[in-house]
């Protein structure tokens, strides 16, 4: 063996320290972006160099485990990594959380205490819970858990069975591959460079990148909903529907002004305004 038992003790208290940064990350975007939204969430991750659907996870999640829960990990003396926090905290298809209160895992940590086992890996949490990893977790480069990994640790009984799964899901996997590509391509575009990232701060990128993500955002709007969907409205909801139309109206017309330079002509713009009033 190339390592030893005191070399093991340090990687632990790392991957502790990990989970501990990870949560008092979670806590500053709880209280940094508790009245501003998403678009805070944006841009304060622009400024920390985080991307945001990791942030998302690392606020949710620090939502989910409450200081006793962390507390209760800290003093178990078995080796928790912020995966297992992770997964605990992801909502099933009925919204809530797959381990609430993290009940699961509070009678996983007094077991492995007991058999003097020491940890409780991502993997063995996630079947005590019934769940396997997000599909898109495991398809994306830059996820902890790799899909080769997630499979290996498995027994081969399940890990054939997850693999009929695989096949089966086509559909999904492919939205899930979709998913993972439309996130790097926004990641590439982001840091590409000055005009979108990567260069020296100032407002004129600011406005490139918001306005990469509002194209981003459009794009994933659409492909939600084919040609084939069927969208039956009622009246407010028509009306509701012009209102954001008048105000695309309103951005189109703005994007070619103060970003373009292209002077739009003055009856234009009026019938833009009288949009945003319907």
């Amino acid at each position: 063996m190339s390592y030893t038992e005191q070399d093991v003790r340090d990687g632990r208290r790392l991957m502790d320290d990990g989970r501990e940064n990870r949560l008092v990350i979670g806590d500053k975007l709880l209280s940094v972006t508790a009245s501003g939204g998403d678009s805070v969430l944006d841009r304060y991750c622009d400024e920390i160099s985080l991307n945001p659907r990791t942030a998302r996870q690392y606020r949710h999640t620090a939502r989910m485990c409450t200081p006793p829960v962390r507390q209760l990990v800290a003093d178990s003396g078995v080796h928790v990594c912020w995966s297992v926090l992770r997964e605990g905290a992801r909502l099933a298809p009925s919204g809530k959380p797959y381990d609430e209160g993290y009940s699961t895992l509070r009678s996983m940590l007094k077991e492995a205490y007991d058999a003097g086992t020491g940890r409780i890996t991502t993997p063995q949490y996630q079947r005590a819970l019934g769940m396997g990893p997000a599909l898109q977790d495991l398809l994306d480069p830059s996820s902890d858990t790799s899909l080769a990994d997630y499979l290996a640790s498995l027994p081969p009984q399940e890990r054939d069975q997850a693999l009929r799964d695989l096949v089966e899901k086509k559909a999904e996997v492919h939205d899930a591959l979709k998913r993972v590509m439309d996130e790097k391509r926004r990641r590439d575009r982001e840091t590409r460079g000055p005009e979108c990232g990567g260069g020296k701060p100032d407002k004129a990128a600011a406005v490139a990148r918001d306005l990469v993500r509002l194209s981003d955002q459009g794009a994933a709007f659409m492909s939600r909903y084919p040609p084939s969907a069927s969208l039956d409205f009622t009246n407010e909801q028509k009306i509701a529907c012009k209102e954001v139309l008048g105000t695309l109206d309103v951005l189109a017309t703005w994007i070619r002004v103060r970003v373009l330079d292209d002077r739009a002509p003055v009856g234009s713009r009026a019938e833009t305004r009288d949009l945003v009033g319907v």
